[in-house]
C-alpha cells in the first residue's frame, strides 16, 4: 500500500512538473490538490497518531501545508522563468534565478522551524521528528521527479 501511494505521488509530480507547460493552469491546480491529498495520506499512514494527537496535529499540519504550497508556487514560477530563457540564459538571469531559489529554500527552512515549535508544543518530540522524516522523504521524492524533468543549464562548454 505504501509503495502504491509513493508511486502515485511520483506520477502526479511527474505530470505536474514535467508537463506543466502543456496543461492549463486549472489542471495543474487539480494535480497539486491531488498531490497534497496523497502527501497527507502518506503522513497519516506512517505517523501513527492517537485520536487525541490527531485532533491537535491536523489543524497545524493544514496551516503548514498551505505555507509550503505558497513556496511550491514560487518554485514553479522560477522553473517557468528558467524554461522561458533556457536556450538563451544570460549570466544575469541565471544569477537572479539562483538567488530566488536560495530565498525559497530559506523561506522553507524558516517555515519548518516555525512549525517545529508549533508541533513540538502539542506532540512528543519523537513524533515531531518522525513527522519531519516523513515530510523530508516526500519532499525528496518530489525534488527527484522535478530534477529529472528540468534540463541542466547550457553553458556552451560541451553542455
Amino acid at each position: 500500500m505504501r509503495r502504491l501511494t509513493i508511486v502515485l505521488v511520483l506520477f502526479f509530480c511527474g505530470i505536474a512538473f514535467s508537463q506543466a507547460e502543456h496543461f492549463e493552469t486549472g489542471y495543474i491546480e487539480l494535480l497539486k490538490k491531488d498531490l497534497q491529498a496523497e502527501a497527507k495520506k502518506l503522513v497519516d499512514e506512517n505517523l501513527g497518531l492517537t485520536d487525541d494527537q490527531a485532533k491537535v496535529f491536523w489543524p497545524i499540519y493544514d496551516r503548514y501545508d498551505v505555507a509550503l504550497l505558497e513556496l511550491s508556487n514560487e518554485r514553479l514560477d522560477v522553473i517557468a522563468d528558467y524554461m522561458l530563457d533556457f536556450y538563451d540564459l544570460s549570466d544575469e538571469k541565471a544569477e537572479s534565478l539562483l538567488k530566488r531559489v536560495f530565498e525559497i529554500d530559506q523561506k522553507k527552512l524558516d517555515i519548518q522551524k516555525e512549525y517545529f515549535d508549533k508541533f513540538n508544543a502539542v506532540l512528543p518530540a519523537t513524533l515531531v521528528g518522525k513527522f519531519y522524516q516523513i515530510d523530508n522523504h516526500i519532499d525528496l521524492l518530489i525534488s527527484l521527479q522535478r530534477t529529472e524533468s528540468i534540463p541542466l543549464i547550457q553553458t556552451g562548454s560541451g553542455e
